[in-house]
């Protein structure tokens, strides 16, 4: 009986250990269509994704242009939206889907569940390659290891708020 119990908890600690990694280091990290949201002339997108598989997606339009065309030197405002995704891999396809924390309208929730984005990733290439909701590809390119301070917080905030702490 002791040889049971001991065995069970050292397979429970195991999958628990390992349940906190879902994202190997090489796909945790920060990605991203430009090295911002705000380089170029065309809309960018980024992603942010931390190994225990929570992570954020954002993305800008295009700079505005004035419509009298002048230019003062000054790249123009971008709209820019972003939201909170889980992650799952398998293999070399992660899967993102976007969620809304414990507590959000039921009707969005489910609205939220239905999306997924599918994304192949080029360990050679340092890319991913994911296919978005209206059927466009996105090539986003590795810009590192590490997410930015306020990524992190906000993973950290809205963690907290899907466990109803």
């Amino acid at each position: 009986m002791k040889r049971t119990f001991a065995l069970a908890l050292a397979i429970a600690w195991h999958l628990a250990a390992h349940a906190a990694d879902l994202i190997p280091a090489d796909v945790a990290g920060s990605w991203g269509t430009a090295a911002s949201l705000d380089a170029g002339d065309t809309e960018q997108s980024v992603l942010h994704l931390q190994a225990d598989g929570y992570g954020m997606m954002a993305g800008s339009t295009p700079p505005a242009k004035r419509m009298d065309g002048v230019d003062d030197g000054k790249p123009g405002p971008r709209a820019v939206i972003g939201f909170p995704v889980r992650a799952t891999l398998d293999g070399d396809t992660l899967q993102l889907r976007p969620f809304l924390p414990r507590g959000a309208p039921a009707e969005q929730a489910a609205q939220a569940a239905r999306v997924v984005l599918t994304c192949r990733h080029d360990a050679a290439g340092l890319t991913l390659a994911c296919t978005v909701p209206d059927g466009k590809t996105l090539i986003l390119h590795r810009l590192g290891a590490a997410l930015p301070p306020e990524a992190k917080e906000m993973l950290t905030a809205l963690k907290a708020q899907d466990a109803g702490s």
